[in-house]
């Protein structure tokens, strides 16, 4: 596995390649305000625009059909940003990591097993050409989490004949626990703009952030509304306390004496332990990970295994499934594994 915090090099920056909008305005986003040690800024994500099955396309136009057995090193962001119509082309070497995000979707048209095997197996270092990480069967399989703990999530799996995409997307909104710590600050700034006139982004975003970083109970609605009051009219201040403090409770984290980014970063580590116990039970049948051998067990997956897996169990259309299981959060791990170990259940 790759320690991004390895050696200083000469190259600028980390390039995350994400699928959609979802993955850098939601996750990575939450992420990295949830772990500041990781040295990658939100605008340093490229949205790629649409699935990696394209994506294996426009590599090959560029690299041929053979592209993955020539020995060529494949520049992805050259690729890209070629592709985008970019005045300004970007290469490998510009960039110390490069990291993939991918949804697997086998409802896809252009889905092909041999297609997305040669981009897991081609793409397995990020600081050569780039690591795919693939989420099963789609980026919002880190919120399919029903409780914290979840004991269930080891066996959770969706039909194949579940299709499309956006039945496996109001599934997972109908069970998820984790959806509403995800939008809280979203809800807050949608409230704070759309009723009550805090219209300028940077003023929303400005109001919502003190709120996010309040921390304990005691005197919650005079602490919101001596925040509100720098930011809205008199005549919407008691409304706007109220509904706010409403939205604070029902996410819940002040009773542990945490800020909303310190909850978040705890729900987070439990996000990724589920998921590195599901993708170890995939690969090796074995769910419940004891604390010593969480990292070693984190360091023994192998993702083109966990794909080779997910294709034979989904082979069938009419009886097959996907294992629900997002790889995409283990990069906190990769990048970090410390980052992940306090608040493992």
């Amino acid at each position: 596995m790759n320690n991004y915090q390895q050696e200083e090099r000469q190259r600028r920056q980390n390039l995350l390649i994400v699928e959609g909008n979802h993955e850098k305005d939601r996750l990575f986003w939450l992420i990295f305000r949830c772990f500041p040690e990781i040295d990658i800024n939100v605008d340093d994500i490229w949205i790629y625009g649409t699935n990696i099955y394209l994506l294996y396309e426009d590599i090959q136009k560029e690299y041929g059909d053979t592209w993955a057995e020539s020995g060529d090193d494949i520049d992805l962001p050259f690729v890209i940003s070629r592709k985008q119509h970019s005045a300004y082309l970007r290469y490998k070497e510009d960039f110390t990591n490069i990291i993939l995000i991918f949804d697997y979707e086998r409802h896809d048209g252009n889905f092909s097993e041999e297609k997305i095997l040669k981009m897991q197996k081609y793409f397995v270092d990020a600081a050569d050409m780039g690591k795919l990480y693939l989420n099963y069967p789609m980026i919002e399989s880190y919120q399919h989490l029903k409780t914290l703990p979840d004991q269930d999530y080891g066996a959770r799996k969706i039909p194949v004949s579940l299709q499309p995409g956006k039945r496996y997307k109001a599934l997972v909104k109908s069970e998820s626990v984790i959806a509403k710590y995800i939008e809280f600050p979203h809800r807050i700034e949608d409230l704070l703009r759309e009723h009550f006139g805090i219209c300028e982004e940077e003023k929303s975003r400005s109001c919502c952030e003190k709120i996010t970083y309040l921390f304990e109970e005691s005197s919650l609605d005079d602490k919101i509304q001596t925040i509100l009051s720098g930011y809205i009219e008199e005549k919407y201040l008691q409304t706007a306390k109220y509904q706010i403090k409403d939205k604070i409770e029902k996410v819940g984290y002040l009773h542990n004496r945490q800020n909303y980014w310190e909850y978040m970063r705890d729900i987070f580590r439990q996000i990724i332990y589920h998921n590195i116990c599901k993708a170890n039970w995939i690969q090796n049948r074995q769910y419940f990970i004891e604390q010593n051998q969480y990292k070693q067990c984190f360091e023994g997956l192998d993702l083109t295994k966990i794909l080779e897996v997910q294709n034979k169990s989904s082979k069938d259309v009419d009886t097959g499934f996907i294992w629900v299981l997002n790889t995409c959060v283990l990069f906190v791990a990769e990048y970090q594994f410390d980052l992940v170990i306090d608040g493992t259940v």
